[in-house]
């Protein structure tokens, strides 16, 4: 197939105009498809008949009819605009069938994420939804996320971060471990031994993490918590659902932030399904807040 030279080519505006007025017989039919004027629709054939020099319409009694010329382009422009426009609706048909891949952390897809889609689903039955549970940081456009829920400053650069709930950042343990009455600095803990964050939180808490006990299941953080392995790190958001049960208490530390999450999007257009599963994210988390 020979690459186009579109140096050559004449406006796509008045090849639509005159493959309109082929097609539908006139310059007021064609007029009416394209909501312009006729006098626009003869304008831009006139033009392209001059950037041609040949005449693709001929005097018909009271109308007009095509040229020989203008029998020709018209085939091949209505074969043309025909394959652009089946070729533009499989890309939508295809967008539509796919659904959202949206990347969060384990506990907060989990806790926050999955229990709510119940209520997505019941007004979007036909949006997909699939969670990627993973704690890294993930690049959104090269690895296939339409999206992405995170905690931190919320000033990425190359994406979108939108607000959507505050939490506070606690220490939490099973009943039994916390009933132990230890010392922050002889419990035994729960996270990632190369995680600075933490570290520093210890650090400004008075305790050395390096002469801590740590079992390294940070993302089992939680489900170890609960079976009394450990103290964990955890935001309110993710472990309220614990803490209202009983299964997990919090532990008094000093010093923890206050987290903020974000809906992560990438920069540039969006499908309208992730338009549609953000405004519904954003407005279940404020009324819950409300509440």
């Amino acid at each position: 197939m020979t690459d186009p030279d579109w140096r050559h080519l004449p406006p796509l505006s008045a090849l639509r105009a005159f493959e309109a007025a082929a097609r539908l017989g006139s310059f007021a039919a064609a007029a009416r498809a394209l909501s312009v004027t006729p006098p626009a629709v003869a304008q831009q054939v006139r033009g392209l008949e001059s950037g041609l020099g040949v005449p693709l319409f001929r005097k018909a009694g009271r109308g007009q009819a095509l040229t020989e010329a203008g029998e020709r382009l018209s085939r091949a422009l209505s074969e043309g605009f025909a394959t652009i426009a089946a070729g533009v609706e499989d890309l939508r048909q295809g967008e539509r069938r796919r659904g959202l891949r949206i990347s969060t952390t384990p506990a907060f897809a989990q806790i926050s994420l999955l229990p709510r889609l119940s209520r997505f689903w019941a007004r979007h039955p036909d949006i997909a939804v699939s969670l990627v549970p993973d704690a890294r940081p993930v690049e959104l456009e090269r690895e296939g996320f339409d999206l992405a829920v995170r905690t931190g400053p919320g000033d990425w650069p190359g994406v979108k971060a939108i607000p959507l709930l505050r939490s506070r950042m606690l220490v939490v343990a099973a009943p039994t471990l916390a009933a132990r009455g230890l010392a922050l600095g002889e419990s035994p803990w729960l996270f990632d031994a190369g995680n600075g964050m933490e570290r520093g939180w210890l650090r400004g808490a008075g305790l050395d993490p390096d002469r801590l006990q740590i079992r390294g299941l940070d993302d089992a953080g939680l489900t170890a918590a609960r079976s009394g392995y450990g103290l964990c790190f955890a935001s309110e958001e993710v472990a309220g659902p614990d803490l209202a049960a009983g299964t997990l208490v919090e532990v008094p530390f000093p010093g923890l932030p206050v987290f903020r999450y974000w809906v992560v999007l990438p920069d540039g257009p969006r499908r309208p399904a992730v338009d549609t599963f953000v405004r519904w994210l954003t407005a279940e988390f404020a009324r819950d807040c409300r509440d």
